[in-house]
């Protein structure tokens, strides 16, 4: 069967974009499959299940993502240790 965990919906965000038919019918299909096993899916929950599993699978993608996060950890540790030095009156 499929290789798909469903995880519960938390805030979800409306996004409309555009994708080749061929890929929609597959969507179609995987949304399907899923269905059997477990009812209650719906295709935003499949969706939900099919990104979280390609993006924690993509190196590439976690090696950019490690890297930007350690840019911006090290930006905000930078502007932390401007603002301690002052009293709040730049002195």
């Amino acid at each position: 069967m499929i290789d798909l965990s469903l995880p519960v919906l938390k805030e979800p965000v409306k996004r409309c974009f555009r994708i080749p038919g061929d890929l929609s019918d597959e969507f179609e299909l995987y949304v399907e499959a899923a269905r059997q096993k477990e009812p209650a899916a719906d295709e935003s929950v499949v969706l939900e299940a099919i990104l979280r599993s390609h993006l924690k699978r993509d190196r590439g993608f976690r090696s950019w993502l490690q890297k930007r996060r350690r840019a911006q950890k090290q930006e905000d540790s930078g502007m932390a240790g401007q603002h301690s030095s002052t009293n709040g009156y730049g002195q």
